[in-house]
């Protein structure tokens, strides 16, 4: 797979390790992954699930990414095959406190994906604060 940047002339993106577009070329296959959220399995639960680190959006996003490169070994790839990156937060002032997380996290395999966040009334449970989607 090829990456090709693009971006405006004052690349303001950099700060936040996202391109504004890149061409993706020499791609052999995709892999759509549904929105990853702070869940863990729970017996005792009426969905069968609960969330891990209620209300708080930094550890859900620690949680989350870890999530996501365990994914991404199960599909045989890495980070670098991350082309594009979706937030869904209820709360923007914690997730922008919280970007710095993601910041490092994607930093350590060079890329910087386009990405979008989204600010949502409600997610799938009360205290879920964020949830992150790739493809």
């Amino acid at each position: 797979m090829k990456r090709e940047a693009i971006n405006p002339p004052n690349d303001w993106g950099a700060a936040y390790q996202m391109n504004q577009a890149e061409r993706i070329t020499e791609i052999t296959q995709t892999i759509n992954f549904s929105g990853q959220t702070s869940v863990i399995l729970d017996s005792n639960s009426t969905m069968g699930i609960s969330v891990k680190h209620p209300n708080n959006l930094r550890e859900q996003m620690k949680f989350i990414l870890k999530a996501i490169d365990g994914l991404l070994v199960q599909a045989g790839l890495t980070r670098k095959s991350i082309i594009h990156i979706r937030f869904y937060t209820i709360n923007m002032k914690a997730f922008l406190s919280s970007y710095d997380v993601y910041v490092g996290w994607i930093k350590e395999a060079k890329i910087r994906p386009p990405q979008t966040a989204i600010g949502v009334h409600e997610l799938a449970a009360p205290s879920l604060m964020l949830e992150i989607e790739i493809t």
